[in-house]
């Protein structure tokens, strides 16, 4: 049986499986599901085309982070997790309404500008995680009213 759905060997089983395998290690380690290291691999090494890539992205994240909660659940007890409830409900009611916005903007947008999107906001990210981390930082950068706005 041929494993190679675009015939040229990208997709082989064993490149894939590394390349989940690598995506889940880091993705573990900084407490997200890869989605960030996954959709350059499924776009560039893997050759999907953006949309595409994006929802296979977003499907196999939902699948990753529900597997690794019980996990995590060890290490940081859900009590004390959920102490932080008004971030938690406003960070899912954002996210919420973003995706469902960002969704329907996704499938009406031109390839070339999708990728360019991605691309922009996959920088942004590799900022974020490199000059935007203080490891002294324990309070909050937003409080109240502004915290919500930007939740």
């Amino acid at each position: 049986m041929d494993d190679r759905p675009d015939g040229d060997g990208r997709r082989t089983a064993p490149r894939v499986f590394g390349g989940g395998a690598l995506i889940g290690t880091l993705g573990g380690l900084i407490g997200l599901g890869g989605a960030e290291f996954r959709l350059p691999l499924l776009m560039g090494a893997f050759g999907f085309p953006g949309l595409e890539a994006v929802i296979l992205n977003k499907a196999v994240s939902l699948v990753v982070v529900a597997t690794a909660l019980p996990f995590r659940a060890r290490a940081v007890p859900l009590a004390e997790v959920a102490a932080h409830w008004p971030i938690i409900l406003d960070l899912l009611a954002g996210s919420l309404a973003g995706a469902w916005i960002g969704a329907g903007w996704a499938v009406r947008l031109k390839s070339q500008t999708l990728h360019r999107v991605i691309a922009v906001l996959l920088v942004a990210i590799a900022v974020v995680l490199v000059l935007g981390h203080d490891r002294g930082a324990h309070d909050p950068l937003l409080q109240g009213w502004a915290q919500l706005v930007v939740g």
